[in-house]
């Protein structure tokens, strides 16, 4: 197991946080920030979800995002990688944590606009049980890392990026085709999945 110091919990937060109020890339530079000096931003398999601009030198660009917050891109390296840094490891999972919630933020904004006959479908029994649904997936991760502030195994950080795909996945049936626009929700969704992949141990295997 995976222990890291007290102090970076505050860190943790205002990752997560920023990911819900400002976007993916500046929750990243947040995160990035918390490294030692030195430390790798890549995971075990050679991959990093970085801010565009910081995606030069011996690295592979695979993918560019424009999203809320400002571009990124899915880069490879072919420099020999090791273990993620144990900040990155559970600090994504915040960062992801903080995208989820402004994925349900979006979702409630726009159930809650749409009519549906003479009712909106955020009151829909269906609907509410899949907001429901969703909402105890957050509030299980959360909680889960609040309990392991001391540090998490990496099967516990791999299902824990696997619960937070599964709740985005669940959001992002309520909001349909309003869901996949081009730099959008769906988007956002994906590119923190890559970014999961990134981190989690089966990247390695």
């Amino acid at each position: 197991m995976t222990t890291i110091s007290p102090p970076l919990t505050a860190t943790w937060l205002r990752c997560h946080d920023t990911a819900r109020a400002e976007g993916l890339r500046p929750a990243l530079a947040v995160l990035h920030a918390a490294l030692p000096a030195g430390a790798s931003a890549f995971g075990a398999g050679g991959a990093a979800v970085l801010p565009a601009a910081s995606a030069d030198g011996d690295v592979l660009v695979v993918r560019t995002a424009e999203l809320p917050g400002g571009p990124v891109a899915l880069v490879r390296t072919h420099r020999p990688a090791g273990r993620p840094d144990p900040i990155l490891a559970t600090g994504s999972v915040w960062l992801r944590l903080g995208l989820s919630g402004a994925l349900l933020d979006s979702g409630l904004a726009y159930l809650g606009g749409r009519r549906s006959g003479d009712t909106t479908l955020l009151r829909r029994q269906m609907v509410q049980g899949a907001v429901a649904e969703a909402l105890t997936g957050q509030l299980e991760v959360r909680a889960f890392l609040t309990a392991h502030e001391r540090g998490l195994s990496p099967d516990a950080l791999a299902y824990l990026h696997r619960r937070l795909t599964d709740t985005d996945r669940v959001l992002l049936r309520l909001l349909g085709a309003a869901g996949f626009v081009r730099g959008g929700a769906g988007e956002v969704a994906d590119v923190s999945e890559l970014l999961a992949g990134a981190y989690t141990p089966e990247v390695a295997a």
